[in-house]
């Protein structure tokens, strides 16, 4: 899958004017079919790059109006790297893991301390 480089914005402007230009040309094609075939293709190509979020004509220039944290939505959510990460993070309240064992153990047998 390629990476994403059209953000917000740049989304919403390319699906509203590629959707004008692709009904524009459909009405163009009854008259002047060069200039409607024309404004079809340019209205497809802007709704398609608005829809899947890749434009390939950002890439020569280093363009990227996308979010850096819209790549991390991407991917699948990895449950066990996650669960890891949160046992390695320092306790928030002060107490130790034995303290917390302790008071989980009290509550779930229902004796306090």
């Amino acid at each position: 899958m390629f990476r994403r480089n059209v953000g917000g914005v740049d989304r919403v402007l390319r699906v509203t004017l590629g959707t004008i230009l692709f009904v524009a040309g459909l009405f163009l094609l009854t008259g002047k079919i060069s200039l409607g075939v024309t404004l079809v293709v340019v209205g497809l190509l802007a709704l398609l790059t608005g829809i899947i979020r890749f434009c390939a004509l950002y890439i020569p220039f280093g363009i990227s109006t996308a979010r850096s944290g819209e790549q991390r939505m991407m991917q699948m959510c990895d449950c066990a790297a996650w669960m890891k990460e949160m046992q390695n993070r320092p306790n928030v309240t002060g107490q130790n893991a034995a303290s917390d064992k302790k008071d989980a153990e009290a509550v779930s047998t229902g004796r306090h301390a």
